[in-house]
């Protein structure tokens, strides 16, 4: 039915030409006519038999291509896919900011540990170090000066403790001399005391001589009386002169006393004048030695504010003292932190040469001389481990004399593995060699999610022949696996409903599952639940098929 437009297509020619040239025109049209036919002749024969064919599809069923499942894993070694890695890489990264002077590394060099990959110029910092170095000199400085004024103030004490032994020495010498001086005016007041008896004593010895003379002379005035009497009476021989000689010697007598008794009246009025003389001179003395006492306490008071004054000048001089060192301690804490700052100053300043951590190949080199680096945290290596490349930081290093692989094992195999069983590991870059590895470290706990374990299986390389990132086989030698499903690839529907399958069933008809996926083994993919093993499944699924739509199954490869 699209013949006409067809030939009208092909049989279409360019505009004529100008009739300058008509003579091979002619021919010309004849040959482009036969060509045309030709042409057009098999692509009649080919639309006719597809118009056939689809009178025929729309006349009867489609047909799909088909695949049986059946387990697989069962009686055989466990072999699981995994990516190989470095079993330590990093990211070394620059610790501090600056331009990179030199480089001394690219990617693919090997490097041992502790060598210089490259070094970064930092003026700032070097600054930094000499600023701080500065600073120390100039504490230790401060330091000299404060244990200077230590000294100091131990000399101000030591003068200040002799300034208080030399009035506490005074105080006791005046003391000393307050008690002299009070023994001598208590000698003065028993003087006085002394002689205020003896004046006693005196005067009452002075009214008994008083007292005698008295009587004296009233028996010398008696005794003249009676003598004169008696020589009336001789005149008149009433009486002998023997007896008027009696009481003459008797009148004798009595006058003699009475002298004798105004001597001693005498005498004792001496006596009580000296008495009052000794007592005015005693009182004089205790005068004065009152004084000298009232002298020695003000002595006392003197010497005892001076050796207040000396005490306070010891506290003075301790306080400066106490001060001093503090002032020691602070410029010897200021000596530490500034050392410490020249400490942590060099050692940043050692960064400026980015050396390698440990042995190994440089995987990236992200920086060239000039570049200007700043400082960065931490690495990526460490952190990432699906990434074995990396693009941050200044080089990237991973120790490849031995790689890692590490592998998910299903939960129904994690009693069939244990630390040190051997592996054997295959890569499609070497298909026909096996590399030796062993289970070096297994997890502690199952992923929740994916129900597997991880484990780790070491892998030497010491020809370098494996490479980071390469996709490996892992297979287990003493390990069996569980029988498991795997499907192609191509047979999962991945839509809104889900991840799902076609199935084709016994009256060839079609019927969606849907299924939970386990491990990724490349072409094939493990499925965990939704068949059973037994399904004929389309290998090819198409959006356009409905369920129950009957088909026609097609064995793959056929």
């Amino acid at each position: 039915m699209n013949e006409p437009n067809l030939i009208e297509e092909n049989t279409q020619v360019a505009e004529p030409r100008p009739r300058k040239r008509r003579g091979w025109i002619v021919p010309t049209l004849v040959i482009a006519i036969v060509f045309a036919y030709l042409g057009i002749s098999p692509r009649l024969s080919q639309n006719q038999k597809l118009l056939a064919q689809t009178h025929a599809m729309e006349s009867s069923d489609p047909s799909v291509s088909v695949i049986h499942l059946k387990p697989v894993g069962e009686n055989g070694d466990l072999t699981l896919p995994s990516s190989i890695q470095a079993v330590q890489q990093t990211t070394i990264n620059a610790h501090m900011g600056g331009y990179v002077k030199a480089r001394f590394v690219d990617i693919g060099t090997r490097v041992k540990a502790g060598d210089v990959l490259a070094e970064i110029e930092s003026p700032e910092m070097d600054q930094q170090v000499a600023q701080s170095q500065a600073e120390v000199s100039k504490a230790q400085a401060s330091v000299g000066q404060a244990e200077a004024e230590v000294s100091r103030s131990q000399a101000t004490i030591a003068g200040a403790h002799s300034e208080h032994a030399r009035y506490l020495a005074g105080v006791g010498q005046a003391r000393a001399d307050l008690s002299h001086l009070q023994a001598k005016l208590s000698q003065a007041l028993a003087a006085v005391d002394v002689a205020q008896a003896r004046l006693t004593q005196a005067k009452k010895k002075r009214e008994s001589v008083q007292a005698e003379l008295t009587r004296s002379r009233v028996a010398q005035s008696i005794a003249k009386k009676t003598l004169d009497r008696w020589r009336e009476l001789e005149k008149s021989d009433a009486v002998s002169g023997q007896e008027v000689d009696e009481k003459q010697s008797a009148f004798d007598g009595a006058v003699a006393k009475v002298s004798a008794s105004e001597a001693d009246v005498s005498s004792a009025d001496a006596d009580v004048q000296a008495a009052n003389e000794t007592i005015r001179s005693l009182r004089a003395e205790v005068l004065a030695a009152q004084a000298d006492v009232d002298s020695g306490h003000q002595k006392i008071q003197a010497a005892q504010a001076a050796l207040g004054s000396s005490q306070a000048m010891i506290e003075s001089a301790l306080a400066a003292h106490q001060a001093s060192r503090s002032n020691v301690a602070a410029a010897q804490a200021a000596v530490g932190s500034n050392e410490a700052a020249v400490r942590r100053y060099s050692a940043l300043q050692s960064y400026e040469r980015v050396v390698a951590p440990f042995s190994g190949v440089i995987t990236a080199r992200n920086v060239d001389v000039g570049d200007l680096v700043n400082a960065a945290s931490g690495g990526s290596g460490a952190t990432d481990q699906t990434s074995t490349v990396t693009r941050t930081g200044l080089f990237g290093l991973a120790r490849t004399d031995v790689l890692l692989a590490q592998v998910n094992v299903p939960e129904d195999s994690v009693t069939n593995i244990w630390e040190g069983e051997a592996a054997s590991i295959q890569t499609m870059e070497y298909p026909n060699r096996a590399f030796n590895g062993k289970v070096f470290h297994i997890s502690g706990a199952l992923d929740s999610g994916s129900r597997t374990l991880m484990v780790e299986v070491t892998i030497p390389n010491p020809d370098g022949k494996l490479k980071p990132g390469m996709y490996a086989q892992i297979h287990f030698l003493g390990a069996h696996g569980a029988p498991t499903l795997r499907i192609p690839a191509t047979a999962l529907m991945f839509d809104a409903k889900g991840t799902r399958v076609m199935e084709v069933t016994k009256d060839q008809k079609l019927h969606f599952i849907t299924v939970k996926l386990g491990r990724d083994f490349g072409n094939e993919i493990e499925v965990i639940s939704g068949l059973t093993g037994r399904e004929t499944l389309v290998s090819n699924p198409d959006d356009s098929f409905k369920e129950g739509e009957k088909i026609k199954p097609v064995e793959a490869g056929h």
